[in-house]
C-alpha cells in the first residue's frame, strides 16, 4: 500500500502537540533547557497538580509556585537552578527594583535584607498553600554551601568583563552553560548573597559579577564584603530550600 507522505507527516505532528508535558515539575519553569528537562526524576504527566512537596519526594528537579526550577543537592537540600529572576522577585515581593529589566534577567540592586525577606514571603507563601514539606523553608545559602553549589563552573561560562571583554548589563539567567550540578550562573552575572555572617556590621557575597574585570576578584576564594542595606547593580540572589532547623 503506497503512505502519502505529507499525510504522515502531519499526523505524526498533530500527536506530538497532544503528548503531555513531563509535570509540574518543568511546566512553568523559568529558563529551563533541553538538559534541565532531561535531568527531571520523571514525575508523570498526571501529577502535575500535586503540591510541591509530593514532586521532591518523586522527582530530582521541580518547579515550585512562582516559576522557580529547584535541584536536589542532597536530602535535605535543594538549590536553584539560576540565580531569582526578576520575574520570580516581582510575583513574591510586587515590585522590581532591578536596574538592568528583563524578566529573565537575573533581579539585580538587591540588597542582603531584600533577599533575606524574599525568602520569608515565599515561605509564608507556599506553607500557607501547604506546598512544602514540614519544617522546610527558603533561605540564602551559606558561603559553605554557596563553594558546593559552584562546583566545576568555569570562567569559560561566567557572565563576566575578564579579558578584553566589558560587559555593560546582566543577561538572562542560564545563558551560558551548567556546571557539573546542573546550575546555571554560579559564576558571574550578579553576585550572589550568602547567608553568613549575621554578627557583623557586614554581610558577604560571592562569585563575581557582569562587571567583574580583575582576575583576582573572579577567583573562587574571593568575597565582596557590603552593608545588609547596601544594593548595587551587580547584586542579585540563589536561593536553597532546606529544614529550617539547620539554618
Amino acid at each position: 500500500m503506497k503512505i502519502n507522505r505529507k499525510l504522515l507527516i502531519l499526523a505524526i505532528a498533530v500527536l506530538l502537540t497532544w503528548l503531555p508535558t513531563l509535570s509540574r515539575a518543568q511546566a512553568g519553569g523559568e529558563a529551563t533547557t533541553p538538559s534541565d528537562k532531561d535531568q527531571n526524576g520523571g514525575a508523570a504527566a498526571n501529577e502535575t497538580n500535586m503540591p510541591l512537596k509530593e514532586l521532591m519526594l518523586k522527582s530530582i528537579q521541580v518547579t515550585n509556585t512562582v516559576g522557580m526550577v529547584l535541584k536536589k543537592i542532597s536530602p535535605d537540600l535543594w538549590a536553584g537552578v539560576h540565580e531569582v529572576t526578576q520575574k520570580s522577585y516581582e510575583k513574591v515581593m510586587g515590585a522590581n527594583p532591578s536596574a538592568f529589566q528583563g524578566e529573565a534577567r537575573p533581579v539585580d540592586s538587591v540588597n542582603w535584607n531584600d533577599a533575606m525577606d524574599f525568602c520569608k514571603k515565599l515561605t509564608e507563601r507556599e506553607q500557607k498553600a501547604d506546598e512544602l514539606p514540614k519544617g522546610f523553608a527558603y533561605t540564602l545559602p551559606t558561603q559553605a554551601q554557596w563553594e558546593q553549589l559552584v562546583a566545576n563552573a568555569s570562567l569559560d561560562d561566567a557572565v563576566m568583563s575578564l579579558g578584553t571583554t566589558r560587559r555593560h548589563s546582566t543577561e538572562p539567567v542560564g545563558s551560558r552553560a551548567p556546571n557539573s550540578l546542573g546550575l546555571y550562573d554560579t559564576r558571574g552575572n550578579v553576585k550572589e548573597w550568602c547567608l553568613d555572617p549575621q554578627d557583623k556590621p557586614y554581610r558577604v557575597l560571592r562569585g563575581g559579577g557582569w562587571d567583574t574585570y580583575i582576575d583576582i576578584n573572579a577567583r573562587l576564594e574571593f568575597r565582596d564584603y557590603s552593608a545588609p542595606d547596601k544594593a548595587k547593580n551587580d547584586y542579585g540572589f540563589r536561593v536553597v530550600l532546606e529544614p529550617e532547623n539547620t539554618q
